[in-house]
């Protein structure tokens, strides 16, 4: 029976839009506005990292894929310790892919969150194919593929779409060139303890399916197996040169972070009650002279009865979303945060 570790093995909905358009998941160069803030991890990263020589460095490139609710978001936050994916009990959160990296000594992984990922006939629209087929190309140009399913669920009610995936890994995404991968069972700690031998079975039954270089279990939500993981994933990173600077996890600016914390925060508290078309426009996102951080983002709403949805009775349902992202933010920025949240109907 497996604890929620790693075992090494031979090779055998709410979708909220923004108007901010991540359309590419490669990583970008930019100059940081706010650098206390995108670098606040920078004190607990040791000086011979930062000062590891360019010739000396060493990288890994991981994309990774999962039907959606898999626990991908949760997962990538995990490995990198800090919030760069919102996370939500809805499935497709994820609606473009996320940067996340972690930099340990010489060695630097750097993590693509990706929105889910279904067979063809599981496809609705042009807007789905293009984040599904942006998951697969994006995973293609990665060194690394962690797979990651929900071992609980597939325990409980098989999902057949892992099956027809796990199946088809690669050949789903039009190539034959997806580079190794992981498989990663998340959720292990829902797995009641006289179920827990089926966890063993389950791995088994997938990797006849597909050979993956290596099966993890986790509890990705409880961090539990996730720092055996990270440092599997350390132990993979070949000769290259850092995509960011040591002490930074992610290469998106602070009003995508604040962008992506209220986001998560709608998506929580108005799980069974909202429609899918919603969007959160960044206003605003500025240091004021005392440390403190200005954010401001407008949520519109399709009509006036989701309006009244969101802001709820007197302002409470509001004001709950507002108190819920605007501690979230200081706790991750180390500062006092002004959110200001505007409902408005769109015309």
């Amino acid at each position: 029976m497996p604890s929620l570790s790693h075992i090494g093995m031979a090779r055998s909905s709410l979708i909220l839009n923004t108007t901010r358009a991540f359309s590419s998941c490669r990583p970008r160069a930019y100059a940081a506005a706010f650098p206390q803030v995108l670098r606040a991890g920078e004190e607990s990263v040791g000086l011979e990292t930062r000062d590891v020589p360019i010739d000396q460095q060493r990288l890994l490139q991981v994309g990774i894929l999962g039907v959606p609710n898999a626990g991908k978001s949760t997962l990538t936050n995990a490995l990198v310790g800090s919030k760069v994916s919102a996370v939500s009990p809805k499935t497709n959160t994820t609606h473009h892919c996320r940067l996340g990296a972690y930099t340990q000594g010489p060695s630097q992984v750097v993590l693509y969150d990706t929105p889910g990922i279904v067979g063809k006939e599981q496809i609705k629209g042009a807007g789905h194919e293009t984040r599904v087929m942006s998951a697969w190309g994006t995973a293609s140009s990665c060194d690394l593929v962690l797979f990651i399913l929900d071992a609980h669920r597939q325990i409980q009610v098989p999902d057949p779409r892992v099956i027809r995936l796990i199946s088809n890994l690669g050949s789903s995404a039009g190539t034959t060139d997806l580079p190794p991968a992981i498989l990663v069972l998340n959720k292990c700690e829902m797995v009641p303890p006289e179920q827990r031998p089926d966890l063993l079975s389950l791995a088994g039954s997938l990797r006849d399916l597909h050979d993956f270089q290596d099966t993890f279990w986790v509890s990705a939500l409880k961090g539990r197996g996730v720092p055996g993981l990270k440092e599997y994933l350390l132990s993979q990173a070949t000769p290259g040169r850092w995509t960011l600077e040591a002490g930074m996890s992610t290469d998106r600016s602070a009003e995508d972070l604040a962008l992506e914390i209220v986001r998560e925060k709608i998506f929580q508290r108005f799980y069974d009650e909202l429609p899918y078309e919603l969007t959160v426009v960044p206003v605003s996102c500025k240091s004021l002279r005392d440390g403190s951080m200005r954010v401001e983002h407008i949520i519109v709403v399709p009509h006036e009865g989701v309006k009244k949805i969101v802001v709820g009775s007197h302002g409470a349902a509001l004001k709950h979303v507002g108190t819920s992202a605007r501690m979230e933010l200081q706790r991750m920025w180390g500062h006092k945060v002004h959110l200001i949240l505007t409902v408005k109907v769109a015309k």
